[in-house]
């Protein structure tokens, strides 16, 4: 594993025990774009032209670049739309399609997911992305069979950051949060494991760990807590270390 590769427990930003990486984790949550897809120039196609059909001018690189990966209800108010959250979900549904044979699939998803399936890892994704949306291109990228649980933006009350759907996905796997993690690459997942309580790995950038690639996320002493099964080492306490009865 190269230098760029390596998982990294990221000190400075890491607001839990460092014991808890350690112990072993028996459900994992992934953001999707980003993370498992890369659909970043598809989706800024699309904001271009809602904007062209909602306020009149296409949304800029420049205004788009540092909103990639907010909620809908937060595109409609930043890039000024004249439209409400329901029609531009409805948008953004029928004319995502056209581009959805250009998304990229990450190569490491796949091997990563079929190891953690294995060893029964119950999975979820976590997305601001609404729901037939993220059916749609994790269909796309034949991966959607990994997935026990696809929390979406417009399932709950508030997207990311909030902690509303981090937590929806834990219910529906039956996870407390003290025993799951959340993959992601964007302060809004970030943001949203720290408020629903789950440790937070970061591709790319700080979290409780952090990697630059997702393969690297099964190696290590973290992989070691990603892939252990749940019996095969107590979990830590977080106030004097000792194992959990």
């Amino acid at each position: 594993m190269s230098a760029r590769d390596m998982v990294v427990v990221d000190e400075p930003h890491a607001p839990r025990d460092l014991r808890d990486l350690r112990a072993p984790i028996e459900a994992v949550l992934f953001d999707l774009d980003g993370v498992l897809v890369h659909s970043e120039a598809v989706w800024f196609r699309l904001m271009e032209e809602c904007g062209r059909v909602f306020r009149g001018r296409a949304v800029t690189r420049e205004e788009f670049a540092p909103t990639f990966g907010q909620s809908t209800a937060e595109d409609v108010r930043t890039f000024g739309l004249a439209c409400s959250v329901e029609e531009l979900d409805r948008f953004y549904a029928e004319n995502f399609r056209r581009f959805v044979g250009e998304i990229l699939v990450s190569p490491d998803a796949r091997p990563a997911l079929e190891s953690l399936s294995a060893r029964g890892k119950p999975l979820a994704v976590v997305t601001n992305t609404a729901t037939a949306l993220a059916h749609e291109i994790l269909d796309a990228a034949g991966l959607r069979r990994f997935f026990r649980a696809v929390a979406c933006a417009d399932q709950v009350p508030r997207a990311k950051p909030a902690p509303d759907l981090v937590l929806r996905a834990l219910a529906a796997l039956g996870a407390p949060p003290a025993a799951a993690c959340l993959v992601g690459d964007s302060r809004y997942d970030r943001e949203a494991a720290g408020a629903a309580g789950v440790r937070f790995i970061g591709l790319g950038i700080d979290g409780d760990a952090r990697s630059d690639r997702l393969s690297a996320l099964l190696e290590g002493a973290l992989g070691e807590a990603l892939l252990a099964s749940p019996q095969a080492a107590p979990a830590v306490d977080r106030k004097d270390g000792t194992p959990r009865r």
